[in-house]
């Protein structure tokens, strides 16, 4: 089989990686190890790498642009990765999208989040720095506790100097961030940020996005 896919780019001026995962259903259920039987199977293709003046030598032209909206949650938790997502009370969602150029905060911009949870709770959002990128510095976790009222629909607003270490150093920009968590709690330091028994449902997130000036 023979797959292709459009992938818009930002700019010729560096390089493209790019790999792919094609999904496979699979006729009857198949154990995983450390994990639920699974429905499905993924191949994993090589990493394939074009330097600068091979994309300008083909013609690439660039068509993308940076969005400020980082997800609808119109298609899930496709650019997320999941832990414990039915468990009631030890849900985590995390994104590294804040990483790309498309989704990477600017200078002066507010990290929004709309979101709607039946209850009062507090929510726990972690921006982590160097996130497996030693070469650019300590990876470090900068956290926010959110308190949510509950009952209607809330809009978050974020400034860098929201999320502190546990240490309680203030974030000084998004410039490194690499990965972002929603959490119901997070233990840290001996502490435990939010609560192990959330009130009610998870939350709906609705919208994740920078208000820019």
């Amino acid at each position: 089989n023979v797959w292709t896919a459009d992938l818009p780019i930002l700019s010729t001026d560096q390089p493209l990686f790019a790999l792919a995962n094609v999904h496979y259903r699979l006729s009857r259920p198949e154990t995983a190890p450390h994990a639920p039987p699974t429905m499905q199977f993924a191949l994993t293709s090589l990493l394939q790498t074009a330097p600068p003046d091979e994309l300008r030598l083909s013609a690439v032209v660039a068509t993308d642009a940076p969005s400020p909206v980082i997800d609808d949650f119109a298609r899930g938790w496709k650019d997320w990765y999941t832990l414990s997502p039915d468990n009631p009370h030890h849900w985590e969602y995390s994104t590294r999208k804040l990483n790309d150029p498309k989704w990477r905060g600017r200078p002066g911009d507010t990290l929004m989040l709309e979101l709607r949870a039946e209850q009062s709770n507090e929510l726990v959002i972690i921006l982590t720095e160097n996130f497996f990128r030693p070469y650019r510095g300590p990876s470090r976790e900068n956290i926010a506790v959110a308190k949510l009222s509950g009952g209607q629909k809330e809009t978050l607003a974020l400034l860098p100097a929201d999320f502190q270490t546990a240490a309680g150093e203030p974030l000084s920009s998004w410039d490194q961030i690499d990965l972002l968590s929603l959490r119901a709690y997070h233990k840290t330091e001996g502490r435990t940020l939010g609560s192990t028994n959330w009130a009610g449902p998870q939350p709906q997130f609705l919208k994740l996005y920078w208000e820019r000036r």
